[in-house]
């Protein structure tokens, strides 16, 4: 298997700090627009992916939604389950 990208990897292969990386990223206003621009390449040359777990646990929100049923092979309740996915999945519109 494959490791992950991380912001430490990008910040090694550029000779940046992770700190660096990581404000590049969320769009820090500190950093200036060609190391944004030269973090950003590279994150997406290496396939980097944010971390959603450390994301949920430094924000406090993880956006998921927990339903229990009492019976999950019922044909009811698995539409209610679909019906609630499809609420909180985004639309994406076409302009």
């Amino acid at each position: 298997m494959k490791k992950k990208t991380t912001i430490y990897d990008i910040a090694a292969k550029l000779g940046l700090t992770a700190a660096t990386v990581s404000r590049a990223l969320n769009n820090n206003a500190k950093i200036s627009l060609n190391t944004r621009k030269l973090v950003l390449e590279t994150a997406l040359e290496m396939n980097y992916e944010q971390n959603k777990l450390a994301l949920a646990l430094k924000s406090g929100k993880s956006y998921n939604v927990g339903v229990i049923v009492p019976r999950i092979d019922s044909n009811f309740f698995s539409s209610v389950i679909r019906g609630i996915e499809e609420n909180c999945t985004p639309r994406v519109t076409m302009l």
